[in-house]
């Protein structure tokens, strides 16, 4: 339910820059009331420094590399995992496998967000885990930092530490 709050919380202030940029190209300085004048300048110097910025943010890529020496000539398989599931959003966790004489060795892992992302940015730092063994089945245990952004500003980090089995 915090999630879907934030969210919310996310999608007003969006709304109400917007409704500012508008308003002032409209009306001007008239726009901006008096009780709310602070905070409106506030929310409108800031959406426009994080759009000015954003163009200059770099992403940073949520896929680690397992294993370097596997024959890149074999098979590969993927598999899925869902690391959490929220009420707005999951966190989801791909593992992909290099199929070499019957055994399936891990080579690299993504993950990422899907659902309703506003206002949270993933980051998947590591990840430890074995081949499957054969019933079909490895253990893991992977980590990253759930941040937590309001406007784009970073407000809070959430370390996230995930363990279970790959099936």
């Amino acid at each position: 339910m915090i999630h879907l709050i934030w969210s919310i919380i996310n999608g007003i202030i969006v709304i109400y820059f917007l409704f500012l940029i508008v308003g002032f190209i409209a009306r001007g300085k008239k726009i901006f009331k008096p009780q709310f004048k602070v905070v409106s300048i506030f929310i409108m110097v800031i959406g426009i420094v994080q759009i000015i910025s954003a163009s200059d943010s770099e992403k940073k890529s949520n896929r680690i590399s397992i294993t370097e020496d596997y024959n890149r000539k074999s098979n590969s398989a993927i598999k899925q995992v869902k690391l959490e599931n929220n009420w707005t959003f999951d966190i989801n966790m791909l593992v992909k496998y290099s199929i070499e004489e019957n055994q399936y060795i891990p080579i690299e892992s993504n993950s990422f967000l899907t659902g309703l992302v506003s206002g949270y940015n993933w980051e998947f730092n590591s990840i430890d885990t074995n081949n499957l063994n054969p019933n079909g089945k490895a253990e893991f245990i992977a980590n990253g930092i759930l941040k937590w952004n309001l406007f784009g500003i970073t407000v809070y980090s959430e370390s996230k530490t995930f363990n279970g089995t790959i099936e």
